[in-house]
């Protein structure tokens, strides 16, 4: 993953297929079946982009372990998002990127997950909300891991200012938006 990667959060088939016109290579998917998986999976690696699945937001799968290598052996998703450190770790033993996904709503939460990260590892630690990127830095320098922002981002300053704070990448489910900000981060029209 490069850094200043913008990943498309999806959750219609309608937003998939815009995803595989558009300039951004990665996207999540949630809110989907089992059943549409392996197909969006597919169809995304024929583009070259990668998928990540975000397990405890999927109908069908199973959010544990066993799900986790389901995802990655059967479904050949090239990595997963949970709240789960188990589950994260499970992917990365598939050669599967792992990223941990951290709600931080106070200061408890904040030294939870810190030592979650510690503990598990992750290649990636989704920090969310993506709207107080200050504490970003704090995360880097206690975690050591790369980071990725995500959650009610509503403009192209706020994904702007997850990069400067540090943010390796942003999770933004909001299609225009992703668009506005590849507009103003490379002054070319999107697709």
């Amino acid at each position: 993953m490069k850094k200043r990667e913008i990943i498309l959060a999806i959750s219609s088939g309608k937003d998939f297929e815009k995803f595989l016109e558009m300039q951004v290579q990665y996207c999540v998917l949630i809110d989907f079946h089992i059943a549409l998986l392996q197909n969006l999976i597919e169809q995304a690696h024929q583009r070259s982009k990668k998928v990540l699945l975000h397990m405890d937001l999927l109908h069908g799968l199973s959010n544990d372990e066993a799900g986790c290598e389901f995802a990655c052996q059967v479904l050949k998703a090239d990595g997963v998002i949970s709240t789960k450190p188990k589950v994260v770790q499970r992917a990365m033993e598939n050669k599967c990127l792992g990223v941990l996904r951290l709600f931080l709503i106070d200061s408890k939460s904040l030294s939870k997950g810190i030592r979650l990260c510690r503990e598990c590892q992750p290649d990636f630690v989704e920090v969310l909300p993506a709207i107080a990127p200050q504490i970003l830095p704090t995360i880097k320098k206690e975690t050591g891991q790369k980071l990725m922002s995500g959650g009610l981002l509503s403009g192209v300053e706020e994904i702007k200012a997850c990069f400067d704070y540090g943010a390796e990448a942003v999770t933004v489910s909001n299609r225009k938006l992703v668009q506005e900000y590849l507009q103003y981060d490379t002054g070319k029209d999107e697709v």
